[in-house]
């Protein structure tokens, strides 16, 4: 298998159904209070919310700058 940082060019095989793919596009941290993660492709962004919201709700956006792909997470 192709790195996708060696050979950007190279379509990465993440479909918009399993976006963001654990090990392609992130991995996760291990963080004590939410879910944290690490971005592995250099065509994905990751941000998180504050908590928010009477429940004290974080957000996750993933987005694929290549492909077009976002998601948002609630944790």
């Amino acid at each position: 298998m192709t790195d996708m940082i060696e050979n950007p060019d190279e379509d990465c095989g993440v479909d918009e159904e399993v976006f963001p793919c654990l090990g392609r596009c992130c991995r996760k941290k291990d963080a004590l209070f939410m879910a944290s993660y690490e971005k592995t492709c250099p065509h994905c962004d990751i941000w998180s919310s504050l908590p928010y919201g009477a429940d004290l709700k974080t957000v996750t956006i993933f987005e694929c700058s290549r492909l077009g792909y976002g998601k948002r997470l609630t944790g």
